[in-house]
């Protein structure tokens, strides 16, 4: 300060970081961006199974007529079939003819 006034709110700091590249922007990112990236995509995928397990299973109509208006993405029966699709390489959903149901990872 120049003025020769203090009032305490300004503070001043300098740093350096070396290193390689690569080192150096990881250190600048946030640790948890990916992982916030990816909340909206969690939350919408445990709202769908949720909602599976809920209704014991059921149509892809009935699924997306089922799922919360505040989910991250609208979903409307053709995205739950796309997203139930990816649940299903997991166990956690199963095609029973038109009907999904929860899988085996889930009902264990």
């Amino acid at each position: 300060m120049t003025d020769g006034t203090d009032d305490g709110d300004d503070v001043t700091v300098s740093m350096e970081l070396s290193g390689p590249y690569d080192e150096v922007l990881a250190k600048l990112q946030p640790a948890d961006a990916a992982e916030a990236s990816l909340a909206p995509l969690v939350a919408d995928m445990e709202v769908l199974l949720s909602t599976v397990a809920s209704i014991d299973g059921g149509t892809r109509s009935v699924i997306a007529e089922a799922l919360p208006a505040d989910t991250a993405a609208d979903y409307d029966p053709a995205a739950v079939v796309d997203a139930l699709q990816v649940l299903e390489r997991y166990d956690l959903v199963v095609l029973d003819g038109n009907t999904w149901r929860p899988g085996p990872r889930l009902e264990a």
